[in-house]
């Protein structure tokens, strides 16, 4: 299960450290991370081959991709920009990606494959 740094953003530090100690465990490795907040997991947990985003509340984890990866967000920002029939939550979080991995992605021939497929529709 991936999670954002929750002890961050949700509880203070303090107060967590207080609810771990309070049940009983002294590291997170004692506990499952659906009963209780973990994290910050580094760089969103490790390359993989798709962004990856907290279960407990779904922010983006800014993970590194393979190379199957990039494609894949390639893929995803160019259907975004094909079919425009997104959901505003999509079309943000296919901005999110677009932005955070840019200087991986070949955005020019995004575009261009985009513009080709959207001619050859009409």
């Amino acid at each position: 299960m991936q999670s954002c740094a929750w002890r961050n953003r949700h509880a203070p530090e303090e107060a967590l450290q207080q609810i771990v100690s309070a049940n009983g465990f002294t590291s997170e490795s004692d506990y499952d991370s659906d009963d209780l907040p973990k994290g910050p997991i580094a760089e969103g947990g490790g390359e993989a081959d798709t962004p990856r985003h907290c279960e407990g509340c779904g922010q983006f984890l800014a993970n590194p991709l393979t190379t199957d990866g990039l494609i894949w967000v390639e893929d995803a920002v160019r259907d975004y920009l094909t079919t425009r029939k997104a959901a505003t939550a999509i079309t943000d979080t296919v901005s999110e990606w677009a932005d955070f991995y840019k200087d991986e992605l070949d955005s020019r021939r995004i575009v261009l494959d985009a513009l080709e497929r959207a001619a050859a529709r009409s």
